[in-house]
């Protein structure tokens, strides 16, 4: 059964009592923690109204901005490849372009966004332009 795999008393007496009150002292922990959050009634805290409706920065930039095909013009004279993903970029490919010129695959910009990097990956000049370039919800430093 499930507890073949613990020591016998002829292995070693001190390794079957250390063992015992590893499962003890994990039992009476889970116990405890249990009776606490019933009796105190403790759950997690959902987060404020206000913060949960602000769009996110991948939401804002999308919101900002239009994806266009590699193939363009425009997205011949630049780099030829995605400087997150390092992969190059084809003809077909949906890319995304900053406010500094940088060019990115639309899904690995959108990836950067949602880790909260306000700036390109290779410039770091802001994302967004005007007032709202850094998130509320991040210091001014970061």
């Amino acid at each position: 059964m499930g507890l073949s795999s613990l020591p016998t008393p002829s292995e070693n007496v001190l390794t079957l009592v250390l063992v015992n009150t590893a499962i003890t002292v994990s039992t009476l922990k889970e116990l405890l923690r249990s009776a606490a959050v019933h009796l105190l009634r403790l759950r997690a805290l959902p987060p404020p109204p206000e913060a949960a409706a602000e769009p996110s920065l991948a939401e804002r930039f999308r919101s900002r901005s239009r994806p266009m095909r590699f193939g363009s013009a425009l997205g011949r004279r630049r780099a030829a490849d995605c400087r997150v993903c390092l992969s190059r970029f084809e003809p077909e490919s949906v890319v995304s372009r900053l406010p500094c010129g940088h060019l990115f695959h639309k899904a690995c910009l959108e990836k950067w966004l949602d880790y909260h990097h306000a700036t390109c990956p290779l410039c770091r000049t802001h994302v967004l332009q005007g007032r709202d370039h850094a998130p509320s919800s991040l210091p001014r430093g970061s």
